[in-house]
């Protein structure tokens, strides 16, 4: 009887043997931080971003499916450590990071500079000048307060982002600020800084971004991301340049439309919608904010309409109606201008204009170059009311 059961045993341990055992790998959970122009938030809620890009494509390559999820970098530091499954980008690779996950990248990087602001007598030439002065901003936990404490720096004030660290600098509280060069303006201009008010004193160091993934992600995983990467380094694009660089580039500098509709097809829907509420600005709003034509173009949502007060609060919009009754005074698109004040200012003054600002495009990498047609009205409520629709600049204008 024991040879027998012992024979079946070893028939069911040489069966197995032949076969593949799948086990399923943990599912991935991508969490990235509020860093443009790397990982950010557009004015529809979407996360986009250089990185985020390349991330999007690895997955599309790879066959992964995972939503991108933002929240505060020593938040997803945390969970990346602790999760399986847990993936983190835009992660600097340190030597005392390393043993903590497994790595994939690099998927791009930034050099970093001490900023002081400008005017200052400040004179910084080394790392021991740096070490002398009063208190040094950075950001809790990123990779620029890990250099500096490696380094035996005393004197770092902590803060939760570098949009606080900016904004200390600029009001004196602190003599100087590590941070990124490719970031610095998108970071200066959240804070409502002009990036001319500080100065880049001395350069410090060049962090490498790279994908950081729970150490209990299988190896195969990790592989298949890697192998993706890779392959986007190489595959060409338009232009000369490889699917990676093009991505790149696209959020570096804001880049022309290949084609845009016309100025006079803006023009004629906002002349319209302006009709519509001056005859009865409630129900023209109330389908605008439904997404009713022709407010928004099916065939070519890129074009259609939204609405200001002379406050700046937005009343409507036909694209995205989450954003109504937000005031967007002060708030700067990409490239740090602000066009909706300049928007309603000018349209206050002058009735009607053409203002340019930088925005993404629906389906399209990057930042591109737009125009808004605006129009002043007083609706059938009495209210004043700042018409727009936009269109894409085109590289034949």
């Amino acid at each position: 009887m024991l040879k027998n059961v012992m024979g079946l045993v070893l028939a069911v341990l040489i069966l197995l043997s032949g076969c593949v055992v799948n086990i399923p790998a943990p599912k991935l959970r991508i969490i990235t931080e509020d860093n443009p122009p790397y990982n950010f938030t557009d004015e529809k809620g979407t996360i986009t971003g250089q990185s985020t890009e390349i991330v999007r494509q690895i997955l599309r390559k790879t066959g992964s499916d995972a939503s991108i999820e933002l929240m505060p970098w020593s938040q997803g530091y945390e969970l990346a450590q602790k999760e399986p499954g847990a993936v983190l980008y835009s992660t600097t690779r340190l030597p005392s990071r390393e043993n903590l996950f497994k790595w994939v990248g690099p998927i791009g990087f930034d050099d970093n500079y001490f900023y002081t602001r400008r005017g200052s007598d400040l004179v910084i030439n080394s790392l021991d000048d740096a070490k002398k002065l009063k208190s040094i901003a950075v950001y809790k936990d990123d990779s620029n307060q890990v250099f500096l404490s490696g380094q035996g720096f005393t004197n770092l004030d902590i803060n939760e982002n570098d949009t606080q660290c900016i904004q200390k600098l600029v009001n004196g509280q602190v003599e100087a600020w590590l941070g990124p060069a490719l970031g610095m303006p998108f970071v200066a201009y959240r804070a409502g800084i002009n990036p001319a008010e500080i100065t880049a004193a001395k350069y410090a160091v060049r962090n490498d971004f790279y994908i950081a993934f729970n150490k209990e992600v299988p190896d195969g995983t990790v592989q298949a991301w890697q192998k993706a990467l890779d392959e986007l380094k190489k595959e060409d694009s338009a232009g000369g340049m490889s699917y990676y660089q093009k991505i790149i580039t696209s959020y570096a500098l804001p880049q022309y439309a290949d084609s845009s509709v016309s100025r006079d097809t803006v023009i004629q829907l906002v002349n319209q919608t302006a009709a519509d509420i001056v005859a009865d600005a409630p129900g023209a709003i109330a389908k605008i904010n439904a997404q009713q034509p022709p407010y928004l173009d099916k065939q070519n949502p890129a074009l259609y309409v939204y609405v200001f007060d002379n406050k700046v609060v937005e009343v409507a919009n036909a694209d995205n109606p989450a954003v109504v009754g937000r005031n967007f005074k002060g708030v700067p698109d990409m490239a740090g201008k602000l066009f909706r004040d300049n928007i309603v200012s000018g349209a206050l003054a002058d009735g009607t204009g053409w203002e340019d600002y930088v925005f993404t495009m629906p389906g399209q990498i990057g930042l591109f170059y737009k125009s808004v047609y605006y129009k002043l009205v007083t609706g059938s409520d009495g209210k004043q009311y700042v018409v727009c629709s936009g269109c894409y600049i085109s590289k034949s204008e």
